[in-house]
Formats: structure tokens, sequence, C-alpha cells
């Protein structure tokens, strides 16, 4: 597969890094360009999102600095009290109206960060600094769907691979796609079977599929997903479900309560590691941000309240949701202790 860019942009400190040549293998682009930081193309101001998402240019980068980070309060933790994230991309292939990058980032274009090695050494360096005991729960694809970029980058077996050798540290990767876990995780070329894998967790995001058609672009159909979660499921694989934001429109229960009828239709249940649940929620100064660049999505110019400097849903109509989607998947079997709420 050749991965057809706009422009190329390389910084000068990794033109020579051998993942950077791996990359530029599968890729064409209409010119290369060399640039001192990747922040000098990505940081501009006033750059034109939906211009740049349709024109996709790529920046191979170095990470620097700080390259572990704690986890959000905006996200589930899943009971874990050492909750982290790190990030070896930014930006995503989809185009869902109400992501949150389109108010973190001014910049459209896609960045890879060549030096995963070094954000395993971070990691490695905190879990020798966690109390004995605890597990460290690691999110690896909160600004970018990971999966999707697996033929480019490899990081989702590399991410593996890391699993099986870190058993006290849980890996997610979350998705809108439909992904060949197995062969991700064990590719044919590998030649070895990873010895343990039951930390590496695969997260799918599922939506009704309405709500796929009306705000998440280009993402894998709900069937598709379903397949791919059941596929993993079959061979043994950590799967967990995340109906994860809902999002209110008219009929809201009606749709939310035939996704759930259709998950329960489709996958062994008792096989699904957990649940997460939550509705729309955004920081307050990426709210601005995204209305700007979705000015005509229903599901970002609802009129949302703020909270400690969040925006979200009513609580009123907060808890009716969750409420109501946490009944319909007990009643669909699944245990109140399985299911997580942001």
């Amino acid at each position: 597969m050749m991965w057809q860019f706009n422009h190329i942009y390389i910084e000068k400190d990794i033109k020579d890094h051998p993942r950077t040549a791996d990359i530029l293998e599968k890729c064409r682009a209409n010119g290369i360009f060399y640039i001192d930081r990747y922040m000098d193309i990505f940081g501009r101001k006033k750059q034109d999102i939906h211009f740049q998402m349709k024109h996709r240019s790529l920046i191979l980068a170095k990470a620097t600095g700080e390259l572990l980070y704690r986890g959000s309060p905006m996200c589930q933790d899943y009971g874990r009290r050492e909750f982290y994230y790190t990030s070896l991309m930014k930006n995503c292939l989809y185009d869902c109206e109400y992501c949150f990058l389109k108010g973190m980032y001014d910049c459209g274009y896609l960045v890879v960060f060549v030096n995963i090695e070094d954000v395993f050494d971070s990691v490695e360096k905190k879990l020798s600094e966690i109390d004995k005991g605890q597990t460290m729960y690691l999110s690896v694809s909160f600004d970018t769907d990971l999966f999707s970029f697996e033929k480019m980058t490899g990081y989702c077996h590399l991410w593996a691979q890391f699993a099986a050798a870190h058993p006290d540290c849980e890996i997610e990767v979350r998705t809108k796609g439909a992904p060949d876990i197995d062969k991700i995780i064990e590719p044919s070329e590998s030649g070895s079977e990873l010895t343990d894998t039951s930390n590496f967790i695969t997260a799918f995001t599922l939506s009704p599929q309405h709500l796929i058609e009306k705000f998440e672009h280009h993402t894998a159909p709900l069937s598709e997903r379903l397949a791919s979660a059941k596929a993993a499921i079959e061979r043994g694989r950590t799967v967990r479900l995340c109906i994860d934001p809902m999002i209110y429109v008219k009929d809201w229960e009606e749709y939310y309560g035939e996704l759930v009828d259709l998950i329960a239709s489709s996958l062994d249940l008792e096989r699904v590691r957990d649940f997460g649940i939550g509705t729309f929620r955004i920081s307050k100064e990426y709210l601005k941000r995204l209305r700007a660049a979705e000015s005509n999505s229903e599901a970002t110019q609802y009129p949302f309240v703020t909270d400690g400097g969040y925006a979200g849903y009513p609580e009123r109509l907060k808890a009716q949701m969750l409420d109501f989607l946490k009944k319909k998947l007990q009643d669909a079997g699944v245990p109140g202790e399985k299911i997580y709420i942001s």
C-alpha cells in the first residue's frame, strides 16, 4: 500500500532515522521538504483545517520534552490509579465532526513521531517508579486512530510487543475502524508468537449507524467494527467496547437502544473485558475552535453548559442519557461492575 500526500515535511534531526526511511518507502508526495522543527509548519495560526484534511501533508518529526502524561480527568481510567497517555501521532485519517482535535490543533496535517523507542524508555522509567502491585493503564491513541496507520508505522504491533514484555502495563489502542487485530498483534513476517498480550486492549468506539453516517465521516460502518471485535474476541484478544461519546440528537433513545441490541446479538458479551460509556464533553477552550471549524454541525452547536472549564450537556440530560444506556447494557446481561462511566 502506497500512501499519497501533497507534501512531506521532515525534521532535519531525523532525516537519517531508519524509521524515516521505512515510512518514506511507503509514501508518495508532490514534494519533500526538510525543516528545523515540526511546529514551524504544524503550529502556524489560522490554518484551514478542512482544506488541509482534503489535501493531506505528512510531517515526520522527533518527539521531545515530556513524552508521558497523566490521563485527563475527562477520560475514563477504568479503575486504575496510574493512568497515563502518550502520543506518537497527531491528527487522524477520520473526520468526526465532534472531534476534540479540531479544537486542539490549528492544523489538519498528520504528524508521525519516529522515535517510539524514546517513548518506550519513558514508560519503563515511570513503571519503575510506580508502587509495587499497581498496574499502569496507558492509552496510546488519544490524538489519532493508531490502527488506521499500522501499514505505515507498525506502531500497534510494537506496542503489543511492549505489552507482552511488561505485564504490569495495560496498553489501550482505541479505534473507529475495523482492524484485523490478530494480524496486527502477530504479523506473519514476525515469525514468532507473542507469549501473552492479554494486557494489550483493543477498544472499539461504537456508535449507532445513523450517527456514524451523520457525524463520523470516513470511519468504518458499525457492522464492520462489530465484525472486527467479534473476530478479536474469538481469537482470545482483549476487547473493550466504548459507547463514548454519546451524542444528543432527536430520537437518541431509539438509536442507542438499537445499538445495544445489535451489540448483544453480535458479540459474546461475557468475553468483552469491560464497557466505557460517556456523553460528549470537551474543554471550554477547545469548544470555541471546534465550533468555528464545524459551524454547521448539530453535534457541536448544542447549547452546552460549562463547569470547571469543561463543556457538556446539562446535568439532567447527561444523567438521563447515561442511566438509559447503563440500564440497556445491564438488561442485555452486562454486570454493573463492568460498566465504567465518564
